[in-house]
């Protein structure tokens, strides 16, 4: 995956540049591996706002260029994921860090980011309640994961996450081991590319106010991500 350090560092500014409802990189990363793993293929228009939350609001994106760099670094990332996953599985690691102070691993972002993909499409996600044994346990443990958050952020301590069994401290073989399983499961029943068609920034990329917008929802741009 393009999880260079220098890649990282440009991908993590043009997140945070978007304001402080964006995605992390680590929720970028849970995110994609949804989107790449749902029994049903998102287009992309569907799913690029939600990376920095825009519902009816005014987008962050202050131009077609910029807009053009921001997709091109998302649809790296999404991309480079995707060839892993079909062409190298056995190198795939989620983007977990480790808490300088506790050495704990921080699943929670990563999670969170998961949960987002999840929800774009939970009726697709309801084919895996006739998926074998192995892959209906892979998504169970990802979904404990997201009650667990979603309950520690909360901040109640009384409150259990459903009858599931706790799991209170994954760690990274384990999820990588979760995504495994669901993207073989997914590559039986779905084998076309996840891929997208995108190239880095030029002036043939440039986007005018009145072009399709880059995130290929089929508006004009001024009418969808350019909008403000």
């Amino acid at each position: 995956m393009a999880k260079s350090a220098n890649y990282l560092d440009r991908l993590d500014d043009a997140l945070e540049a978007l304001g402080p409802d964006a995605m992390l990189v680590e929720e970028l990363d849970g995110f994609v591996a949804g989107l790449l793993l749902c029994p049903e293929p998102i287009k992309p228009g569907d799913w690029l706002p939600t990376v920095w939350h825009v519902g009816n609001d005014a987008s962050p994106l202050t131009d077609p260029a910029h807009a053009s760099r921001v997709f091109a670094l998302i649809v790296q990332y999404y991309n480079s994921v995707a060839r892993t996953l079909s062409d190298h599985p056995e190198r795939y690691q989620p983007l977990l860090p480790v808490d300088p102070d506790s050495g704990e691993l921080v699943w929670q972002v990563w999670i969170d980011g998961f949960a987002a993909a999840t929800d774009l499409r939970p009726e697709a996600w309801s084919r895996l309640d006739d998926a074998d044994e192995a892959t209906a346990a892979a998504f169970d443990g990802l979904l404990d994961l997201i009650e667990i958050a979603d309950a520690e952020a909360d901040a109640d301590a009384d409150s259990q996450p459903s009858d599931r069994p706790a799991i209170t401290a994954p760690n990274s073989d384990q999820i990588a081991g979760w995504i495994l399983t669901l993207n073989r499961w997914r590559i039986a029943h779905d084998p076309a590319s996840r891929e997208i068609e995108w190239g880095p920034p030029s002036a043939a990329r440039k986007v005018g106010r009145n072009d399709p917008c880059p995130c290929g929802s089929g508006k004009k741009y001024k009418r969808c991500c350019g909008m403000t």
